[in-house]
């Protein structure tokens, strides 16, 4: 190939091509651009003058593209060229200024990358194929909202992108089928006149039954290790004292606040549970309600652990070592940068070897304001959080040095001892047992009541190791206890645990999980309760665990020589870590479209459902109202037509249908043959074709002629009928 036809060929495919005049075409690409801007935009990427831009950006710039679509536009290429190679350098500077960040780093100014270039790529789009282009661009966007997006609120942007979206490519296609040279023009015409609603609604139709059909067969997201670690913070708030434990969410009413701020926040929330606070009293009887309160990312379910507590007076249970909360020692962790290990003390000196399970990476997204807790299932090993310092318990308990408010975003590390049924019975014959610090703070004889004491020893009476004493407790209380909310004032002076088993036999999480390390510890097994939440439901359509305030937790963690503290919820049924709970995206969905519907209101049910019935009414109006309109717009045969379907069947009468490839003229031949001879059927072939065709137009006496003939024709194909023979 010569240098000149290789310049001609880069010059025809660069060359400059003809301007979209299409308006609906521009105007459906700039909706399902501006829809995927706004789904980023409404992920927390940029600030108010940054969202400002591309909100009022978008719009200016397309209409100014439809203005000069006829223009040459060399200034606006080089300004566009310019401006993107801006952008791109500021997004390099960006990264570099975080040489200790991850992935995650990257992801809201890659963000902003690419809506800048959406914007600066809308001043240059004259042609279908730059409009698509931006469509294409507009897809890639809206991907990136759905990876920054911890919540189903990403569903109408979504929605409203995939309509215009497609609605776009609908108007492209027919805008390109009147450009055909090949097709009459009225026909073209016809083609792009049509309505788009059918078309839309099929593509739309399959696009959610393809969606539907992936859901439930392509496994879950996540369940790999991350190459994100999310964190983040939007109000840095310094408690008071280093390493204090502190809940907003409770007010006043927090044990933990010191008197010198119960006036930062008057009443609590609804959402607060007082289990995370410096002490649990079963006394209480509140609970919080069901707010969402955090989203987490996880492959998998876990109770995600807060804090602990191991000294109990009968009613109330406190944590017997808090120094962290008072001053920065030993027990404390801090660290200035990159990610922070959290230091797990070893289950024992040696002797039973199990093995570590794999990493679980969980990223938790902040909804509501709460304790300065960082959750995480346990035990905790790396910790990426956007503030420091951090602080650490002897016992895993994780405090922030800030309150944690709406917003806030860390990520945690787990990696637990993959540990069954079989590998914990085992833990039993480790030859250096229980190591004595952890005896004398968790299986120091509890405070409880003969009888509570006697149940614990009949119930594991056949029990021959420590798992099968815990399940022994599990199985009697749920033989012999129910779960409930609605139960009854603690008596002035009642043991709590001892109301729950003998009297009331009706309890929530906090009764269930302290009498089962009481029982636990008053047969010399160490154990202690945790306050956490439980998994939450996982949403099949986000991928994240929707954790609310009425999944505020209480269970019990025992321990196990050789493998250390194994968490035990006798209120429900939670896998170890060493038992594999499988699924796909799907999984889930027929429980969380349950529960969702619970929650709706009965007013809001009976308006859903009479607006449902409201929209199939209308849908069927309107199909009613189509077809009749379609019956009245039906364009009634003219003579030609029907002098043609006259002959058509007498021929057909006499064995001799048309065929698609034949003439009316050579159809009249065919049948004269067939026919009288004095019947000129090829006349009627001439008058029928000048009718329809000529603007001569045949006379009234040619038509009374026709009519005679035809009708003869058929008189002759009806049995025991003759008729004179026709002339002209």
């Amino acid at each position: 190939m010569s240098r000149e036809t290789v310049l001609e060929r880069l010059k025809r495919v660069n060359a400059r091509q003809p301007a979209e005049e299409d308006l609906r075409v521009r105007v459906s690409v700039l909706a399902a651009a501006l829809t995927a801007a706004l789904a980023v935009v409404q992920q927390g990427v940029g600030g108010p003058g940054f969202k400002l831009l591309v909100v009022a950006g978008l719009p200016a710039a397309y209409w100014y593209s439809w203005r000069t679509r006829h223009r040459q536009g060399f200034t606006v290429k080089l300004i566009v060229a310019a401006g993107a190679i801006l952008a791109l350098g500021w997004f390099l500077h960006s990264i570099a200024a975080q040489p200790d960040g991850t992935f995650a780093d990257a992801a809201v100014p890659l963000a902003q990358l690419l809506l800048l270039i959406q914007v600066l790529h809308g001043l240059d789009v004259p042609a279908r194929r730059d409009l698509l282009f931006s469509l294409l661009s507009s897809a890639v966007l809206i991907a990136v909202a759905g990876v920054l997006s911890v919540s189903i609120a990403l569903a109408p942007y979504l929605l409203v992108w995939a309509l215009a979206a497609t609605c776009a490519l609908v108007r492209a296609h027919r805008s390109e089928l009147s450009e055909v040279p090949l097709l009459p023009p009225a026909h073209a015409e016809d083609l792009t006149r049509r309505g788009w609603l059918r078309p839309v609604s099929a593509v739309m139709a399959l696009i959610l039954a393809g969606g539907l059909g992936l859901f439930v067969v392509v496994p879950p997201a996540g369940t790999s290790r991350a190459l994100l670690f999310p964190a983040q913070i939007l109000q840095h708030l310094p408690l008071p004292l280093p390493g204090e434990l502190s809940n907003p969410s409770l007010g006043s009413g927090d044990p933990a606040v010191p008197g010198t701020r119960k006036g930062r926040n008057a009443t609590a929330s609804p959402f607060g549970y007082f289990g995370f606070s410096s002490s649990v009293d079963l006394a209480v009887r509140g609970r919080p309600n069901h707010t969402v309160v955090m989203r987490v990312r996880a492959a998998k379910a876990a109770l995600w652990r807060g804090q602990t507590f191991d000294v109990w007076n009968g009613r109330t249970w406190t944590n017997s070592d808090q120094a962290c909360t008072v001053r920065r020692s030993s027990p404390c962790t801090e660290s200035l940068d990159g990610p922070l290990p959290i230091p797990v003390p070893p289950p024992t000196e040696g002797g039973f070897e199990f093995t570590h399970g794999s990493e679980l990476v969980q990223t938790f997204y902040v909804v509501k304001p709460g304790p300065n807790l960082v959750f995480g299932a346990a035990p905790i090993s790396e910790l990426y959080f956007p503030d420091r310092p951090v602080y650490e318990l002897p016992d895993g308990t994780v405090r922030a040095g800030v309150d944690v408010g709406k917003g806030t975003a860390y990520t945690v590390v787990s990696r637990p001892p993959a540990v069954d049924a079989a590998a914990l019975r085992r833990a039993d014959g480790n030859f250096h047992g229980t190591p004595p610090a952890i005896a004398r703070r968790y299986a120091a004889p509890p405070v409880i009541t003969p009888r509570v004491r006697d149940l614990a020893q009949q119930a594991t009476a056949s029990a021959t190791t420590t798992y099968d004493k815990v399940i022994a407790l599990e199985q009697w209380m749920a033989r012999n206890t129910t779960y409930t909310l609605d139960i009854p004032p603690l008596p002035r002076g009642a043991d709590p645990v001892d109301q729950f088993l003998f009297v009331d036999r009706r309890g929530f999480c906090e009764q269930i999980a302290t009498s089962l390390a009481v029982m636990l510890r008053s047969l010399g097994v160490p154990t202690r309760v945790v306050a956490g939440y439980a998994p939450g439901l996982r949403n099949p359509f986000t991928g994240l665990f929707e954790v609310r305030a009425s999944d505020a937790h209480l269970w019990t963690e025992v321990w196990f020589p050789g493998v250390g503290w194994q968490s035990f919820d006798p209120t429900a049924v939670v896998p170890l870590a060493g038992e594999d709970t499988g699924g796909t995206a799907g999984t889930g969905l027929g429980t969380y479209l349950s529960a969702e519907l619970a929650r709706v209101p009965g007013w809001l049910e009976i308006a859903l459902a009479a607006a449902a019935a409201l929209a199939v009414a209308s849908v069927g109006a309107l199909h009613v109202k189509r077809r009749r309109a379609k019956k009245r717009l039906v364009r009634p045969q003219s003579w030609a037509e029907q002098c043609l379907s006259r002959l058509e069947r007498a021929g057909a009468a006499r064995g001799r249908p048309r065929n698609d490839s034949e003439t009316v003229y050579e159809y009249a031949a065919a049948l004269q043959g067939l026919t009288d001879p004095n019947r000129p059927v090829d006349r009627v072939a001439v008058l029928v074709s000048r009718a329809a065709f000529s603007e001569e137009g045949v006379a009234d006496e040619e038509r009374r002629w026709v009519d005679d003939v035809l009708e003869g024709l058929a008189s002759e194909s009806r049995p025991g009928t003759t008729t004179p023979s026709a002339s002209r």
